[in-house]
């Protein structure tokens, strides 16, 4: 049950472009390391461009566990989720 829940909720989500193609956490055939990968190549072209490069990598490990789940819920992405589904 839990992965039909999970494949219906991904495709709808890549239906409506909610997911940035940059995201990789949690998605099949995409890593951490692609992203680094991705990142490297970019800070080596701006070297050759002679363009400074700034990066800001942030790790939101357990950013959720704290959230009210209440909160959550009332938010206007899950509110817009639950209409639609």
């Amino acid at each position: 049950m839990e992965r039909m829940v999970n494949f219906r909720l991904e495709a709808f989500l890549d239906s409506i472009n909610a997911i940035h193609d940059e995201q990789a956490g949690f998605r099949k055939h995409k890593s951490a390391i692609d992203q680094v990968n991705k990142r490297s190549q970019q800070i080596k072209d701006g070297f050759h461009r002679q363009m400074s490069t700034l990066a800001c990598f942030i790790d939101f490990k357990e950013v959720y566990d704290t959230v009210s789940r209440k909160l959550l819920y009332k938010s206007k992405f899950t509110t817009e989720l639950h209409e639609t589904c």
